[in-house]
């Protein structure tokens, strides 16, 4: 709910009155641009850095960076063949998953009683879970590593460099 808003008293005692806001901040400007034109400038160092500072500076990035893009080939050459690894792992889950359920099928069309056709099936349909849980399980672990190794050469890099 909104408040209602209560009517204030007037006080009888008068402010003081207020200086002009303005004239305020140009006195002040004004201070500030005399200090500074009467300050002089501070006298820097000479700091000339010698040839052999320089080179040893260049030569230093240059080994860093030489480091980082070695460690980065690194880097790209394991992700590609964790890359490799976790598809082909992939299509063999894929195709055993694929020969599971045509078995089943098989199974199932084949002429039989129904209390073994029924036994067949799920005893099918348990093989090919288990299959594809410890499969999956696989490439799951496989991709772990494969982003481990992935990294590994960059890591590795940047604990050099930062030494």
């Amino acid at each position: 709910m909104a408040e209602v808003k209560k009517p204030r008293a007037k006080s009888t005692v008068k402010s003081a009155p207020k200086a002009d806001l303005v004239e305020m901040a140009a006195i002040s400007a004004a201070e500030t641009v005399e200090a500074v034109t009467e300050a002089k400038p501070a006298s820097l160092p000479a700091i000339a850095a010698t040839p052999v500072e320089a080179g040893a500076i260049f030569s230093s990035a240059k080994k860093q960076g030489d480091a980082l893009r070695q460690a980065m080939s690194e880097a790209v050459a394991a992700s590609a063949k964790g890359a490799l690894e976790v598809n082909d792992k992939i299509i063999d889950a894929m195709n055993t998953q694929r020969f599971a359920a045509l078995d089943l099928w098989r199974s199932e069309i084949s002429p039989s009683p129904l209390p073994e056709s029924l036994n067949a099936q799920s005893q099918a349909t348990r093989q090919a879970y288990e299959t594809a849980s410890a499969q999956w399980k696989d490439i799951a672990e496989t991709t772990a590593l494969w982003f481990t190794k992935s990294l590994e050469p960059l890591q590795s890099a940047l604990h050099r460099s930062g030494r």
